[in-house]
């Protein structure tokens, strides 16, 4: 069994196309970093005098200089510091009032009372949030799209499924390899992602803070109201261990298909529809309002890009039970997932070979 899970998986990790997408998604992380975020990006000497607890007396300085110091690039990472401090102050959130998406008021049940520098934390959590999306997409669709056609195509699936492992034992190399390749790529996109940004600002610091403090798209704070008391490390980690379980849901999805279709060009165009309309619609053309709200909350996308699990106290009743979002959501993945390996093991063995 370990070597035939070995074969697959050198199957999978060979095929030409692998190594060119990749290339070609690496080099372009290095350069898009690099062209939207030149020269140095370290800017924690400007958080060192403001660090520590939000007092009045900062609070006063940070709106008295709030506008005087943008004009310069230097001064850009002074702003970042006073902006943080103007906008945790306990006057700015006792001001201002969020609503969900049902009309009810957002409340933190996670205070931030005290600022410290963790700009380089927003911008890996950024990058798997936008980009990883894409590259697991990508190398998702073209590594396993072709994990079963490939049979088809070169006529070797019936002599497989006649031969003393050419049943569960296939299937099952299959699977396990499928799961190895998409845990390697979501390894390897994040730790070129946090040598990336550990040679750009010089520095991981503020791995210790809340991840409510956490500053992602440089001011835009998407955990304020995250019930979670995640340090910006922990949640990194939890970050990656969804993304990793929300690509191997796709994955069951691409197997799916791949065992259904009858070439791997017809597999990869039904996963893109799949989970490329709702990513399209949802993710970057924002239609997610009224009555198809619930399908961006219950899309695969969502599990791949992690954010929106973890940003807002949302609960559900199901049954006369109430569940938290995330778990509610945990519950219907888990559901889907092994509902289509169950199904890629009972097509496999059954379905007429194609001609």
């Amino acid at each position: 069994m370990i070597r035939l899970t070995q074969f697959e998986f050198y199957k999978i990790i060979t095929r030409k196309s692998i190594g060119i997408a990749l290339s070609i998604l690496i080099v372009f992380l290095v350069v898009y970093s690099f062209w939207r975020h030149p020269g140095i990006m370290d800017g924690s000497a400007f958080y060192k005098p403001y660090e520590g607890p939000i007092t009045t007396e900062k609070v006063k300085v940070a709106h008295n200089q709030y506008d005087s110091i943008w004009d310069s690039t230097k001064g850009r990472y002074q702003y970042g510091a006073l902006y943080d401090i103007v906008f945790f102050s306990p006057e700015a959130i006792k001001n201002s009032t969020r609503y969900d998406d049902h009309g009810n008021i957002m409340e933190r049940t996670v205070n931030v009372s005290e600022i410290y520098y963790n700009k380089p934390w927003g911008y890996l959590l950024e990058y798997i949030d936008q980009f990883g999306v894409v590259f697991m997409m990508i190398m998702i669709l073209l590594g396993l799209a072709p994990v079963f056609t490939e049979e088809y195509v070169l006529g070797t699936a019936s002599l497989l499924r006649s031969s003393k492992r050419g049943k569960s034992k296939l299937v099952s190399a299959k699977c396990i390899a499928s799961i190895l390749y998409v845990v390697m790529c979501a390894v390897l996109f994040t730790g070129v992602n946090l040598v990336l940004y550990w040679l750009r600002f010089g520095n991981l610091a503020g791995a210790d803070t809340s991840i409510q403090s956490v500053g992602m798209y440089v001011y835009s704070f998407d955990y304020e109201f995250s019930p979670y008391t995640f340090t910006a490390f922990q949640y990194y980690l939890v970050q990656l261990f969804t993304h990793i379980a929300g690509s191997l849901v796709f994955a069951s999805i691409v197997l799916l298909v791949s065992v259904l279709s009858s070439t791997s060009f017809i597999a990869i165009i039904t996963n893109t529809v799949i989970v490329g309309l709702p990513y399209l619609a949802f993710d970057v053309l924002n239609l997610n309002s009224g009555s198809l709200n619930w399908v961006e909350k219950f899309s695969i996308s969502t599990m791949i890009r992690v954010t929106g699990l973890y940003q807002t106290p949302i609960n559900y009743s199901l049954f006369g039970l109430n569940m938290s979002y995330l778990t509610l959501y945990i519950v219907v993945m888990a559901f889907i997932t092994v509902t289509t390996i169950l199904a890629t093991y009972r097509i496999f063995h059954s379905r007429e070979v194609f001609s």
